[in-house]
């Protein structure tokens, strides 16, 4: 399956990828990057690239463990999804966790709720 590059999976920086065969953007690993900015602006700047062109996104979010700073930006990123699907985008976001992450459950109800946005929060297995 072809996928599109976003940001490489780093040992501290979560991989960001586009799967362009089922419209499927995957950000996975742990984001514990000293400048979280520099990372998620690459993101932000894509979506915003991918929705001049589509009206439709599947996100998936997995992250093993995610600083302080980088959760302002993921927050603010998903924001932006919450208004590309207020004016009309169809989007569809989930949210991974692992079985035995409370921290990471926790922090999934804690982003839909605060972002609007219907995010499916499912454990993986």
């Amino acid at each position: 399956m072809e996928k599109i590059i976003i940001q490489e999976e780093l040992k501290n920086c979560p991989g960001m990828y586009y799967f362009p065969e089922n419209n499927r953007l995957e950000v996975k690993g742990r984001s514990i990057p000293e400048n979280p900015e520099i990372i998620f602006r690459k993101l932000d700047e894509w979506i915003t690239g991918h929705f001049e062109k589509n009206d439709s996104l599947l996100v998936d979010i997995m992250l093993e463990y995610i600083n302080s700073g980088s959760s302002k930006y993921l927050y603010e990123i998903l924001k932006k999804l919450a208004e590309y699907a207020a004016r009309g985008r169809n989007i569809s976001i989930r949210w991974l966790y692992e079985e035995d992450d409370e921290a990471m459950l926790e922090l999934g109800e804690h982003y839909r709720d605060a972002a609007g946005i219907p995010m499916k929060i499912e454990m993986i297995i």
